[in-house]
């Protein structure tokens, strides 16, 4: 009984060899928890907070009562919205991939106890391949985690686009109800003029009705845009994961920000640099490299074997390999699938790259046309409209101008403010959109594709027994 013993010990360390041999020299994963928020705070100057699920937590620096900036709206969002918050679970999920692929198979053991005439026999079975074929194994996990954080970075890049649209959406709605409101008191005081000149006989009753129905309508319209602000407030608050604040949402003022000259191939060319949709592409194309190489040794089954038998009085121990015969099965199936997921990766890369080109010249023509159409309106016709309604409204007082052409200059006016508006939400719009084709904040100046790379922090895993 001892001998068996001592035997079955021995199987058991010869057992751990391989183990401790493939931890202390077997490739290790590359998974950084922080490379979300490591990109997004390189890319837009915001880093997202990991929270809890069914929590709600204003950020640190974000202040709502004093009007909720875009950068706050997006730095909330970032850290409270729901959507978002599960996808970076995602990475999570890539990280136990990466550190499953790291494992080595475990060995098999056979054990006959010896009985009557029969010897006892204690076999071990030790998978080679899995020793040669993790490194392959552990490069398709660490290729597979970095396309998923740069797709999760790229979700990050589309979820600000998306605040700052909505918060533009809502700007707007607040300044579009200001200039109702100011058109309703520009109406009124038109009401007030046209009784004065009817009592001094100087209009028919006629065009005081007509005065008072322009107030009316104003007055209507006004009402109407001030449920459009209310649409708008709770959008917002969906995407910025508060929908259930008690206080309402304080919009900021609509401006501009400083944008440098745009160069629409430079964009371009930085853009296919920095997206990390496409990064993610191209780590998917090299991932799928990996599983069309590690497919052709997939069919492969070698066992070291080391086969102990003890009888009355003798022990002996051999050793040897078992192995599959690959007559029938070489996985050519599995190589076949593998090299066209390496065909589709390729050519997904590839569309994603032609619409990166589309999307930065779309937006960055939308923004020039939308800083021409402000630049003329602002400089040009505005000075002009208002000095027309100035002078319409005093001559209307003073008994020499017609009603038909103060309405005519204050429906101009307001005409006028509306399309600056109109057109500084679309250079709003469009800046949006042309960061996220880009990649990063335009205000804050190019990047360097070096601090893109994120070097990870290598996570050992110990396959010690």
């Amino acid at each position: 009984m001892r001998t068996q013993l001592i035997s079955l010990m021995w199987i058991i360390r010869l057992a751990t060899v391989p183990a401790l041999l493939a931890g202390c020299h077997g490739p290790h994963v590359c998974c950084d928890p922080s490379f979300v928020s490591k990109q997004l705070q390189c890319r837009i100057g915001i880093q997202p907070e990991v929270v809890a699920p069914c929590r709600q937590v204003i950020p640190a620096g974000v202040v709502l009562e004093d009007g909720l900036s875009e950068d706050e709206a997006v730095q909330t969002a970032l850290t409270n919205n729901s959507t978002f918050q599960a996808t970076l679970a995602l990475l999570g999920m890539a990280g136990g991939d990466a550190v499953q692929a790291n494992l080595i198979a475990n060995p098999q053991v056979l054990i006959y106890f010896p009985s009557g005439s029969k010897e006892g026999q204690y076999t071990l079975y030790a998978p080679i391949e899995s020793y040669l074929l993790r490194p392959t194994r552990v490069k398709v996990a660490n290729r597979e985690y970095r396309r998923v954080g740069e797709q999760l970075v790229q979700n990050g890049l589309n979820l600000a686009r998306d605040v700052r649209l909505a918060h533009t959406d809502f700007v707007l709605a607040n300044a579009q109800a200001q200039l109702s409101r100011e058109a309703l008191d520009i109406r009124r005081n038109i009401v007030e003029l046209t009784n004065r000149r009817l009592k001094q006989g100087d209009i028919s009753e006629l065009e005081t009705i007509a005065a008072k129905v322009d107030s009316l309508n104003a007055e209507a319209a006004a009402g109407v845009q001030q449920q459009v602000v209310g649409l708008a407030e709770a959008r917002l608050a969906s995407l910025i994961g508060l929908p259930t604040l008690d206080a309402p949402l304080s919009p900021s003022d609509m401006t501009l920000p400083n944008i440098p000259p745009l160069d629409e191939k430079s964009l371009i060319e930085e853009a296919l640099a920095c997206r990390p949709d496409y990064h993610s592409a191209q780590w998917a194309v090299a991932a799928a490299e990996q599983r069309s190489t590690l497919s052709r040794w997939l069919f492969w089954r070698v066992d070291s074997v080391l086969d102990v038998r003890d009888g009355a009085g003798y022990t002996r121990t051999g050793g040897g390999l078992r192995f599959d015969l690959p007559i029938f099965n070489r996985n050519q199936g599995g190589i076949l699938r593998a090299d066209w997921e390496r065909n589709s990766a390729q050519h997904t890369r590839d569309a994603i790259r032609d619409q990166i080109v589309q999307d930065v010249r779309t937006a960055t023509r939308q923004l020039r046309q939308a800083q021409g159409n402000l630049t003329i309106l602002t400089h040009d016709v505005a000075p002009a409209v208002k000095d027309a309604l100035e002078i319409s409204q005093k001559g209307f007082a003073d008994g020499g101008t017609e009603y038909l052409l103060v309405l005519q200059t204050t429906s101009q006016y307001l005409d006028v403010r509306a399309r600056i508006l109109d057109q500084t939400a679309a250079c709003l719009r469009a800046l949006a959109e042309l960061e996220r084709s880009v990649g990063r904040s335009l205000e804050a100046g190019p990047l360097d594709v070096a601090t893109l790379v994120v070097e990870t922090t290598p996570i050992k895993v110990s396959t010690t027994m």
